[in-house]
């Protein structure tokens, strides 16, 4: 596990680095004016996609809603073509893209993914670490980057934490009975090694 940078295993090599921070003078339309035409909006954000900046909110019983922070139009939903387009933006390399596919549904989803991210575009790039970026349906944000040595890393992970389930659990009951297990017989390893060196030692003395 610490033979790779973990820099790479994040994946942060495989997308262009960081966007400059988002121009406020480029965000003609103000939130006091988003306020007036979401009224029901909340957990609204300014987030930049491909350089352009837009507001995220939730709008009440409608959901997930972008617009453009310049014009205040609806964005609509990320399609093929424009997550193609997202994914060349982002990726560092050169490959050609191999697949895309739309993932809506929880029971179809990697578990490499957390479902909150859902509905996403996988768009997996031709390359033998198989690079996977993961954009989301309605930001048209790239809430994910995974591949083959990062999918190893979390196999690793699982093993070294003993939570064979989804790998966040460090405090499972399997790794604390195999950790006890393992300092009763360290403890019982010194106290032998005692018996077994020192009062030996003593009787040839004698």
């Amino acid at each position: 596990m610490v033979t790779m940078d973990i820099h790479y295993i994040h994946g942060e090599t495989l997308a262009k680095s960081e966007e400059a921070k988002i121009d406020l003078e480029s965000v003609d339309y103000s939130i006091a004016e988003l306020v007036v035409d979401y009224p029901e909006a909340r957990q609204v954000r300014l987030i930049q996609s491909m350089g352009r900046p837009l507001y995220s909110f939730i709008n009440g019983e409608h959901g997930k809603v972008v617009i453009d922070a310049e014009t205040g139009v609806v964005q609509a939903i990320v399609d093929e073509i424009k997550a193609k387009e997202i994914a060349q933006y982002h990726y560092a390399q050169n490959h050609e893209i191999d697949n895309i596919m739309l993932i809506k549904s929880a029971t179809n989803l990697p578990a490499e993914l957390s479902p909150r991210h859902l509905p996403v575009w996988r768009v997996t790039f031709e390359q033998f670490a198989t690079p996977t970026f993961y954009i989301s349906q309605q930001t048209g944000a790239l809430v994910a980057k995974r591949h083959d040595y990062w999918r190893l890393f979390d196999w690793m992970w699982r093993f070294h934490i003993m939570d064979y389930d989804d790998g966040e659990n460090v405090s499972n009951w399997f790794l604390f009975l195999v950790a006890t297990l393992g300092l009763m017989a360290t403890i019982a390893g010194a106290v032998l090694t005692y018996f077994r060196v020192f009062t030996s030692t003593k009787k040839e003395v004698i």
